[in-house]
């Protein structure tokens, strides 16, 4: 072997090298797709005739950051202050978003007022639905996984400024399974109650 062959070998060797480590990398285990999911809720029990003979708006609610990204919340147990969210599990959009919609598209159907409307469409409202949303989460600590969904809302009426109702909601229900979807079938679940509950509040009204 002459010596000008030498580095060529070389070279040829540490560019087969290169090209093994690239390959084994290829071959690995691919990542997990992303999952994304919508709310399906219950229809509500339409009511004989609206509480609000007006036009209700649905605002988007309050949320802290990481309920406002689309990536689905977990935390360790009821104690614990570390909020985690999955890595390939998503909603179709942000939570507060996704329960603006549904919110209005709920009410709607039921036939609490004469109109149900979002801040978009930029309609003069007579009451207006706000609040914040304070837990919309999954628990996966001892036992069967749970989630939780907690709203603080306040309706108010536009024209005489005043509070019609202030109330808080609060409903937990246990995911009959491991699956990220079995979760989403318990917001749905958990977020049904919660606006069974507000009807039944609203329709209660004097």
């Amino acid at each position: 072997m002459t010596r000008a062959a030498r580095p060529r070998s070389g070279r040829r060797r540490a560019l087969l090298a290169v090209f093994c480590v690239l390959a084994a990398g290829c071959l690995g285990k691919p990542s997990p797709r992303d999952r994304y999911f919508r709310l399906e809720l219950a229809p509500p029990v339409r009511l004989a005739t609206p509480v609000f003979s007006g036009v209700l708006e649905v605002d988007r609610l309050r949320a802290p950051a990481v309920a406002r990204r689309t990536a689905l919340v977990t935390v360790a147990d009821a104690s614990a202050p570390e909020l985690r969210t999955r890595s390939y599990e998503h909603w179709a959009d942000s939570p507060t978003l996704l329960l603006q919609r549904e919110m209005a598209a709920y009410l709607h159907a039921a036939g609490i007022a004469g109109r149900v409307v979002t801040p978009e469409l930029g309609v003069e409202s007579d009451y207006r639905l706000s609040g914040d949303l304070v837990r919309f989460e999954e628990r996966r600590g001892n036992g069967a996984p749970r989630v939780v969904v907690e709203l603080a809302l306040v309706l108010t009426d536009e024209r005489r400024r005043a509070i019609l109702l202030q109330e808080g909601y609060r409903e937990e229900r246990a995911a009959e399974g491991p699956d990220v979807l079995d979760a989403v079938r318990a917001y749905d679940a958990a977020l049904s109650a919660v606006l069974a509950r507000l009807v039944a509040d609203l329709g209660a009204r004097p």
